[in-house]
């Protein structure tokens, strides 16, 4: 990534692991006008965003090239008449062809005018997970940045796939008019702007991807703490065991005294050896109520950050899950020439626009499903027998995770989880009933 370094390098271990984990999304961010700013990582302030101009401007003129070319093609291909025009069959078909290019385009609009902004936040969830790696560890930023590479070279590389045959197709359905100026080159701009889209959604699924590694890594502390804390209980468990059997066993009554005494003696040699184990479990559980809370506060900020996103994503996924499926009745009730490609390249747009959603709702769940994890493993632990110490402190744990529960959301209309997955199913499954009939 674009970095410099106002201290020595090695003084920053942890931010110079996760700039590398999300270095594929910066230059994509930077190539679509997405990333306005430079980083900057200080060995003891963290990594800071500073807004560059030459981006800003850069930013800028790619916002008003895609909107002007889509707004002039639009005019080209219906000036004169949807009946001439390359995608609109009927009235109806002019209102939702209307409605996609609309969305598409406001949803460009909110994905570069709103960069700016964005980084702002992401500089201070990149701080909190920096620290977080500080205390708990770094969370394999090798697989990180796999998963980075392996999101978005799929996500892209299936989205212009589909885009090429999807021009194709129009293509081949006008090249037998004779009016000019028509034809699938007034609706390009479109696919450029899905580009954009994605690659806004992409930061929203590494940054919440990122936030759920490091769940898990929380989670594997707590759980290695519980599966200590059971061993030396069963260490005590064996050890009266031992003594039960002995007595039971020996007959001479003279010598049970002594044989208390020695298993006695030997579970409160093993106790004493557990004590450095029970002062290490109340540090290290302060540090991880420490880790949960910045982790908690890396949630809040990427709500903050992408809330208005993913607002304009769901609703524009919702019109394209209608439109979509409109356009793929209306060919398939029409008898004509390559209607088998349509029919293909529609059907690839209706998986694009529910994979969009999936990798928003996916990651978000998965953080959430963590967490929950989290609270059961304390559960756990208050279960066991530690010091006082230990005990408060697993207390105090315990009110955190019920005060600050993690829940992502957009603007706090809806959460992202599974069950926006079957509302929207709902949605669409209606209008386009409703579409149908008219």
């Amino acid at each position: 990534m674009e970095l410099k370094w106002t201290d020595e390098k090695r003084k920053a271990p942890y931010g110079d692991d996760l700039c590398r984990a999300v270095f594929p999304i910066y230059y994509l961010g930077k190539l679509c006008g997405l990333v306005p700013v430079r980083f900057y990582v200080h060995a003891s302030e963290g990594c800071q965003a500073r807004l560059n101009i030459v981006d800003l401007v850069y930013s800028l003129c790619v916002l008003i090239l895609l909107l002007g070319s889509e707004i002039w093609g639009l005019w080209r291909d219906l000036k004169d008449g949807w009946e001439h025009s390359t995608r609109l069959k009927s009235r109806t078909a002019v209102i939702a062809t209307c409605s996609d290019v609309v969305g598409v385009m406001g949803l460009t609009v909110v994905c570069i005018v709103g960069s700016p902004f964005r980084w702002k936040y992401l500089q201070l969830v990149m701080n909190k997970l920096i620290e977080v790696d500080g205390k708990i560890g770094v969370s394999s930023p090798k697989r990180a940045r796999r998963f980075t590479i392996c999101l978005t070279i799929c996500s892209l590389t299936y989205l212009w796939f589909n885009s090429i045959i999807d021009f194709y197709t129009w293509d081949r359905k006008t090249e037998n008019k004779m009016i000019t100026d028509k034809g699938p080159i007034n609706y390009a701009p479109l696919y450029l702007m899905y580009t954009v889209i994605i690659s806004t959604e992409i930061q929203y699924t590494v940054a919440t991807y990122n936030v759920g590694r490091r769940f898990v890594r929380l989670n594997d502390n707590l759980k290695s703490l519980l599966d200590a804390s059971n061993s030396s209980n069963d260490n005590a468990i064996g050890y009266f065991r031992k003594f039960s059997e002995t007595a039971a066993g020996n007959k001479k009554r003279c010598n049970i005294t002594s044989k208390r005494q020695l298993v006695l003696g030997s579970y409160k040699l093993s106790r004493k050896m557990d004590c450095k184990l029970e002062s290490k479990s109340c540090n290290s559980i302060s540090d991880l109520i420490m880790v949960h809370s910045l982790l908690c506060d890396a949630v809040s900020l990427i709500n903050t950050t992408f809330g208005v996103v993913l607002l304009a994503v769901t609703v524009t996924c919702l019109l394209h899950l209608v439109i979509t499926p409109y356009f793929l009745i209306l060919q398939a009730k029409a008898s004509e020439k390559h209607e088998w490609i349509f029919l293909f390249v529609q059907a690839g747009w209706c998986i694009i626009h529910i994979t969009r959603m999936l990798i928003i709702v996916q990651p978000s769940y998965s953080t959430v499903a963590e967490g929950k994890r989290t609270a059961t493993l304390v559960s756990q632990l208050l279960s066991c027998s530690f010091d006082a110490d230990t005990r408060r402190e697993l207390e105090i744990f315990s009110l955190q995770l019920l005060h600050r529960p993690l829940e992502f959301s957009a603007c706090g209309l809806f959460s992202l989880d599974r069950n926006l997955i079957t509302s929207i199913a709902g949605a669409v499954t209606t209008n386009l009933v409703i579409l149908v009939q008219y």
